[in-house]
């Protein structure tokens, strides 16, 4: 399943910003975001320059402007998740004031002309634009059909997100190795589930009658198998 074309790049936007720039499991490890300021800026930069296909350089507070925005976007992929979309749709407008998101017809790149969303903050900065972009292409989703495709990864130890865009909408991984780590797990489990009981070793030393419970040694030596 596909959205309309700058739908699908804010919300691969969203995916990217929320699985690099919010802290969480990634396939098995933990993610954690630096904690001096220039390796946090430095992190958004790197992950603003790949969105935008060019190199960027973050001032200021832009760097943590867009982590605070991935941490937001995060949320609304966890409601979704959890089935909660009344909410999601409720923070989902609370960010489109925030970032003030508008409509404009845009021409570039040799394409016809189409619908762009901006911020109506011309001077808030990259972030800002970013959010912009992100959270109408969120809007567009979660109002339509499509919404329940906005997941978090059902692997054990990863929460990366992602948009599922298969044809029956029955994705629940991040890919197709967390979805052979959960096969993996699962096997293992049967089959420690289906292994017989061990019994417990009989001490070096110890009679038959001593390991044998109370009355078992007498009942044998009336039978006549008494092994002394």
């Amino acid at each position: 399943m596909k959205f309309e074309s700058y739908a699908d790049r804010g919300v691969e936007s969203a995916v990217e910003l929320v699985n690099r720039l919010s802290p969480g499991w990634s396939r098995g490890r933990s993610w954690d975001l630096p904690q001096d300021p220039a390796s946090r800026r430095q992190l958004a930069q790197e992950v603003e320059a790949r969105l935008s296909g060019r190199q960027v350089v973050l001032r200021g507070h832009a760097g943590e402007e867009l982590i605070r925005l991935a941490a937001d976007l995060r949320l609304v992929f966890e409601l979704m998740a959890r089935g909660r979309r009344d909410r999601a749709a409720v923070l989902v407008n609370t960010l489109l004031s925030r970032y003030q998101a508008a409509p404009q017809l845009a021409r570039h790149d040799g394409e016809s002309w189409h619908l762009h969303f901006h911020s109506q903050d011309k001077e808030a900065g990259r972030a800002v634009a970013r959010g912009a972009m992100c959270v109408i292409a969120l809007a567009v989703v979660i109002g339509s059909p499509g919404g329940a495709r906005l997941g978090l990864c059902g692997s054990s130890r990863c929460d990366l997100a992602f948009i599922d865009t298969s044809k029956n909408g029955s994705r629940r991984f991040c890919s197709s190795t967390c979805l052979s780590r959960t096969k993996v797990a699962a096997f293992r489990a049967r089959r420690a589930d289906q292994r017989p009981p061990v019994a417990e070793p009989i001490p070096v030393g110890a009679s038959a009658d001593r390991a044998a419970p109370p009355g078992l040694g007498r009942l044998r030596r009336r039978a006549g198998i008494d092994p002394r």
